[in-house]
């Protein structure tokens, strides 16, 4: 089974294209299209994967996707609004080159975070850089989301090693 904490969401899916069983979908622009070869979609609350059987770019942020088994419009319909995630262990996101340390926040994704005095704080599940500050994502252990800035004066550790950052975060932070 698959679970939502194995997951990153990278796009949604529009209305079907033609009647050859298309969707047009948007991606984020930080996806690698061509790497995509699977998909994971959450259909009454199980995330099920479907293989990728063509995929072109329309615009910038839009595609075309051909699902395997999903030959005509009325199957691809079923699709229409529902959120595309991809297994983070497929690192299908693009890593930008222009940060001269070579790290970057969407590496960061399935770390845990562990506040410094120990505390759990959960699993960065996604990075929102839709505002002018970029945020963690962060599915606490009770399973509720949570928001961290992405700033350098809160990360105390980075273990990549073990998958793990160490950050002191302010007094009521996890209560908004």
């Amino acid at each position: 089974m698959i679970l939502k904490e194995e997951l990153t969401e990278i796009g949604r899916f529009g209305k079907p294209h033609g009647i050859q069983g298309e969707i047009n979908a948007t991606v984020d622009d930080d996806v690698d299209v061509d790497a995509i070869n699977r998909i994971v979609v959450n259909i009454d609350g199980i995330y099920v994967p479907f293989f990728i059987r063509s995929i072109r770019v329309k615009r910038l942020d839009s595609v075309i996707i051909g699902i395997d088994d999903i030959n005509n419009e009325d199957q691809a319909a079923r699709f229409t609004n529902l959120d595309i995630y991809a297994l983070i262990s497929d690192n299908i996101r693009e890593v930008p080159n222009n940060d001269d340390d070579g790290f970057y926040a969407a590496d960061l994704i399935g770390y845990t975070i562990v506040h410094a005095d120990g505390r759990p704080v959960g699993k960065i599940t996604d990075i929102n850089d839709s505002t002018e500050n970029a945020l963690f994502i962060i599915q606490s252990p009770d399973g509720t989301d949570k928001y961290i800035p992405i700033a350098d004066e809160l990360i105390d550790e980075i273990n990549p090693e073990n998958r793990y950052i160490t950050m002191t975060l302010p007094e009521g932070l996890l209560d908004l």
